[in-house]
């Protein structure tokens, strides 16, 4: 059954892959491991943050989406490689890509047609008032995570996002 017809709401999360999902490396990290056998300067991705997405994923009845530059083939890979057939889920259909405001256009749009019955949004590029615009636009709770990108999303911010989510989705149901 499609996300968008089922009966009851879920809670959504939306992910970016680099900055969030994906650490970006610093010049200087480049520099100090580009020759040594096996390291990849293009993708770094914590194991122990993406089994704690999935674990609540799978605990808490969240749908996960994809918000990102990515192609759909891009973020298939990454998917079933780094991420170990992890969070396999739907890509947020563009708006007005590559024009600035594209992305929280894109995630309006997309939160419009699901309808759930919160979002947290984890991208390190959100704007600092995406949770605020996002929920004024929608009438969904939100809330953001804008993830240092050098460093990615932590498992202090999948906590956050947790209690962000079940939070949002208690007052909703109140």
């Amino acid at each position: 059954m499609p996300w968008s017809s089922r009966q009851y709401k879920r809670k959504l999360l939306v992910l970016d892959v680099d900055g969030t999902v994906s650490r970006i490396y610093r010049d200087e990290e480049h520099v100090l491991h580009q020759d040594e056998p096996g390291w990849r300067s293009w993708m770094s991705v914590d194991d122990g943050v993406v089994d704690s997405l999935d674990r609540l994923v799978e605990r808490s009845q969240v749908d996960v989406a994809w918000l990102t530059t990515w192609p759909h083939d891009q973020v298939a890979w990454l998917i079933q490689e780094p991420l170990r057939g992890k969070l396999p889920r739907p890509y947020v259909p563009w708006q007005n890509w590559p024009k600035q405001g594209w992305r929280l256009q894109s995630l309006i749009s997309y939160v419009r047609e699901v309808k759930p019955s919160v979002v947290a949004w984890a991208d390190d590029r959100a704007p600092e008032d995406a949770a605020r615009r996002l929920t004024g636009m929608t009438e969904v709770p939100s809330f953001v995570v804008r993830p240092d990108k050098f460093v990615g999303l932590t498992l202090e911010n999948v906590d956050k996002i947790a209690s962000a989510l079940d939070r949002f989705d208690d007052l909703g149901r109140a």
